[in-house]
């Protein structure tokens, strides 16, 4: 699994996953978060406008998602 460290206070969800380049927009990414769900801190998450803190570890499609 690829590992990527984001630093940051706060950001979305969605904007977070347009930020790395696992997705191409923030619509594509409130899509796909809405239907399938990412994993924040190993539990479901279906809210793209979740706000994600440091130390909060993300899961999407292969690749961990580090907040720093």
């Amino acid at each position: 699994m690829e590992v990527i460290e984001f630093k940051t206070d706060e950001i979305r969800l969605k904007d977070l996953l347009k930020a790395t380049d696992l997705l191409a927009s923030g619509g594509l990414a409130k899509h796909i978060i809405r239907e399938e769900g990412v994993l924040i801190n190993d539990e479901p998450c279906y809210i793209a406008g979740k706000k994600l803190h440091p130390g909060d570890e993300i899961v999407f499609d292969g690749v961990k998602i580090i907040i720093k």
